[in-house]
């Protein structure tokens, strides 16, 4: 049988594209099917194969049967003494799928062709993933990028997710014992492909013919500057893979905040050591530090004691509300690098300073 002829089946000229060859396929499949037309399955069943064959050997999953010319126009004749009637009626998916395995007309073959039904169906958007983004604190404040990584099951990436199930003994070809028949030509059931009329199928490496694999994907995650918790976050594509080569899902992922050992949290303020020398502690003036990443100048008041707290308004965490928190330093008092090249006269001048001071002071508590 000439290629043409399997185009004709299918009601399309023979320059049509593999798109146009499935959508005539599930157009007339819809049509013929046995299950659609209930009462003439007799007048639909051929039909539907012819259909099934034509879609088979036009996408290469079937080799095109030798036909003779009197064959074929035997094959035309019976087609136009029997023209089909169908009688569509709704039905549910679950009902044909029981109908599939309990009506006479029902052979393997055209199970495998019900669940390539399914198999065809348009693609599918993935599902969302719902996660938490834990995000660290200067991140939090500043804003940047955190890693996030979780776990997906997919369709293999070696095979296509064609090494699994019946979709292994489709993708394989015809068995070249029977030639896709499962029977011998004595009608005894082919030893070498088990009646199924499909090639043994090599053993993918990487899912073992499961079909599918898991692996670990990794997302980069842009958080804004002044993040909450519990802020979500979508990721466009970050979700699970779509069906049918549909496209993935998002990733809607909620922030939780991580403080580390150098800070405490209480609500939206922070709370941290400041180390200071106690020169600048004891005259007062400026001090600039490095947290949470950024550069601080901070105004350290006249004689500051050691534990005493400066706060810094809108330095701290925010919320959804817009309200900021502080950010308050505690003082530790040290001693200055310069410390170590005071000369024995400057140690005394020294000395001889903070005496002085120490008799004002208890001048002044006695005249009080």
């Amino acid at each position: 049988m000439s290629i043409g002829e399997y185009y004709k089946r299918l009601n399309l000229p023979e320059t049509a594209s593999p798109e146009e060859i499935k959508k005539a396929y599930r157009r007339l499949r819809a049509k013929y099917h046995p299950d659609l037309n209930k009462g003439s399955e007799s007048n639909v069943e051929p039909v539907f194969k012819r259909i099934q064959e034509a879609f088979e050997v036009l996408t290469g999953a079937r080799a095109p049967a030798v036909q003779s010319p009197s064959a074929a126009q035997k094959e035309s004749r019976h087609t136009q003494a029997r023209p089909p009637r169908p009688q569509p009626q709704p039905r549910s998916p679950r009902a044909n799928e029981r109908d599939t395995d309990s009506k006479p007309w029902s052979t393997t073959s055209d199970r495998w062709q019900a669940y390539r039904s399914n198999e065809d169906r348009p693609p599918m958007r993935g599902a969302n993933r719902h996660d938490k983004l834990y995000v660290p604190l200067d991140v939090a404040l500043n804003g940047g990028h955190v890693p996030t990584s979780y776990q997906i099951t997919a369709p293999c990436r070696q095979c296509g997710g064609m090494s699994g199930g019946m979709s292994a003994r489709f993708n394989a070809g015809p068995c070249a014992d029977c030639d896709g028949q499962g029977k011998t030509a004595l009608g005894a059931r082919c030893g070498t492909c088990g009646g199924t009329g499909r090639a043994s199928v090599d053993r993918c490496a990487a899912c073992q013919n499961t079909g599918s694999e898991s692996y670990w994907k990794t997302d980069q995650v842009a958080v804004p500057a002044g993040a909450w918790d519990g802020q979500q976050l979508t990721v466009p594509d970050g979700g699970f893979p779509g069906a049918n080569g549909g496209t993935a899902g998002n990733a809607v992922l909620s922030i939780v905040i991580l403080c580390g050992s150098d800070f405490e949290r209480d609500g939206l303020n922070l709370k941290s050591e400041l180390k200071v020398d106690f020169v600048t502690a004891t005259l007062g003036g400026t001090f600039e530090t490095h947290l949470l990443g950024r550069n601080l100048r901070v105004a350290i008041p006249p004689n500051s004691a050691q534990g005493s707290v400066i706060r810094l308004s809108a330095h701290g965490l925010s919320d959804a509300s817009g309200n900021q928190g502080e950010l308050r330093l505690q003082l530790v008092l040290a001693m200055p690098d310069a410390a170590g090249y005071l000369t024995d006269e400057q140690r005394a001048q020294l000395k001889q300073m903070f005496d002085d001071a120490a008799r004002r002071g208890k001048s002044d508590d006695n005249a009080q």
